[in-house]
């Protein structure tokens, strides 16, 4: 079927968009930002046999802006800047000899972002009940079961994403009653340190994006903060790696965290090309909306199964009828 919808929905390329890689034996509770090595490797293969080329985000804005009809094409890109993208995912790419990108979030090997959704992860799978009070009002969720420990999750998640950047560390203090120099530890375990991005940047396989200095939602920042975020860590980056960043990833990337404005913002910052992380594939008529470009996520529930009907154009019909 995918036959008759491929010329309408399919495009001329797409853009993945991962977040960490890890080992098939490693027990994972959040499978959303997670794919293990094996299926990594499984999708580089699948593209391969596909005849479709796996390009840097250089090629990438080529054959976006070429005049001329281009052979389709898929760019790899991962967000933040986890270890496991060094020790799991350049291996995968380095034995296909195939490119991949790093949006990097500076805040990660500086070691001042808090990796809320990893510390929440494990507050839910070791409580039984988690319960704190902000302010007025006292929340209070039962983690006793698996699907009790997912809803918390996903409650207490929605609810620390309501946070502007002056109440967020106050905020995850309550939740997770840590003092504030605690909330980094799990960072310094997880992130890439500077001496790991500059070994990725000097990779030939690998180019270096800018994901903000502290991942945060940039719709919930005034204006000057939104410029300082893009631009502070595009600086920071380029000084650490001695190169030019051309290209921004926008934080967690929804249409709630990154909108028109924040689109407009990122046109004056001197970048190629920014991407969202909202599902869809890459058209010709993108050439006018560099700044807003759509990648499609994969994870453990994302797998091949998901990532070709998508690129065929079945689920964007599916997605353009239902709504």
């Amino acid at each position: 079927m995918h036959k008759i919808f491929k010329p309408f929905y399919a495009g001329i390329g797409h853009v993945l968009v991962f977040h960490r890689i890890y080992n098939e034996n490693d027990y994972v509770f959040n499978k959303n930002l997670h794919v293990t090595q094996g299926s990594l490797e499984d999708i580089v293969k699948y593209f391969i046999s596909n005849n479709i080329d796996i390009v840097s985000l250089d090629e990438c804005y080529n054959r976006i802006t070429a005049k001329s009809k281009v052979k389709r094409f898929v760019a790899f890109t991962f967000d933040d800047g986890y270890i496991d993208n060094l020790t799991h995912a350049l291996p995968v790419f380095e034995k296909y000899s195939v490119p991949f990108t790093l949006f990097l979030t500076t805040g990660f090997p500086d070691h001042t972002v808090v990796l809320w959704w990893y510390l929440l992860e494990n507050l839910v799978m070791e409580s039984n009940l988690i319960q704190f009070k902000d302010g007025d009002n006292t929340y209070s969720y039962k983690t006793g079961t698996m699907e009790e420990k997912n809803n918390a999750f996903w409650s207490i998640r929605r609810y620390i994403l309501e946070s502007d950047e002056k109440n967020l560390i106050k905020r995850l203090q309550t939740i997770f009653n840590m003092v504030q120099d605690d909330l980094f530890d799990l960072t310094a375990k997880l992130a890439m340190s500077w001496d790991q991005v500059i070994e990725l940047s000097n990779h030939p396989l690998v180019t270096i994006g800018a994901h903000t200095v502290n991942h945060l939602a940039l719709s919930k920042l005034s204006e000057d903060t939104v410029i300082k975020e893009i631009n502070e860590s595009i600086e920071i980056i380029e000084k650490k790696i001695k190169k030019p960043v051309l290209y921004l990833a926008y934080p967690i990337g929804s249409s709630s965290a990154a909108s028109v404005r924040e689109f407009n913002i990122t046109r004056g910052c001197n970048l190629k090309m920014a991407f969202t992380a909202k599902d869809g594939n890459i058209f010709k008529y993108h050439t006018d909306n560099m700044y807003s470009l759509p990648r499609i996520s994969v994870d453990d529930t994302r797998g091949i199964t998901f990532v070709d009907l998508y690129i065929n154009g079945f689920t964007p019909f599916l997605n353009t009828i239902f709504g």
